[in-house]
């Protein structure tokens, strides 16, 4: 008689979903609604920067599971979202982990004021039968300092003086704006990265965040 030969026992092997940063915090707080544990006495006297290691933060993992919206109609958000959402209130500073949530939420980024360059524009215009032409003002009238009425003789030979005529103008967008929006920018890409490196210790079931970034600086 011979012996039945019983295959051997499979091994059930748990799989993981490779995403960027990015898209595991908008799945997180845009798909799983995650939400972050608002510490109010921290959130007033303190920055928001905390010390604490994966051991703090799986500790956190139960009290932010009862904190989230579950009301008729909503599921519980995955382990790995309520994990990610802790993850990131004790990475960043309340401020900047508000914001990386509600950008995450809304699948956006910040505003970098793609293709702006600053462009002298008129204050004021105005529009006549020739057309919509730029509104100028007297110089002198506005104060402007090293303008003077210029001396001419009219027909009879009387000295006038004519008024200086310039257009007033204004920089839109200004440099100051163009450059706090990359700064913001800046910003939110180095709170990603923040997370990027606390996300590689946490205990994720679900998904693994892999290395790849958005670009630094899309501006070039």
């Amino acid at each position: 008689m011979t012996a039945a030969i019983r295959p051997p026992a499979q091994t059930a092997t748990r799989t993981r979903r490779a995403m960027p940063v990015r898209a595991a915090l908008e799945w997180a707080f845009g798909t799983e609604c995650a939400r972050l544990d608002h510490d109010e006495i921290e959130a007033v006297g303190g920055t928001g920067w905390r010390s604490y290691g994966m051991e703090y933060v799986a500790l956190e993992r139960a009290q932010l599971g009862t904190r989230v919206d579950v009301s008729r109609g909503r599921s519980s958000p995955h382990d790995d979202a309520e994990l990610i959402a802790t993850v990131v209130r004790n990475t960043l500073p309340w401020y900047a982990a508000t914001m990386v949530a509600d950008l995450a939420r809304a699948g956006r980024t910040p505003d970098w004021m793609p293709d702006a360059r600053p462009r002298l524009k008129p204050e004021d215009w105005t529009v006549n039968r020739w057309g919509r032409h730029a509104k100028t003002a007297d110089a002198a009238m506005l104060g402007v300092e090293g303008w003077q009425p210029v001396p001419r003789r009219n027909r009879k030979g009387v000295i006038v003086h004519d008024a200086v005529r310039f257009t007033p103008c204004h920089w839109d967008p200004t440099p100051a704006q163009i450059a706090a929006a990359r700064r913001a920018w800046l910003d939110w890409w180095g709170y990603l990265l923040a997370v990027q490196a606390a996300l590689k210790g946490a205990d994720l079931t679900r998904i693994e965040v892999t290395r790849d970034m958005p670009p630094m600086r899309p501006w070039g």
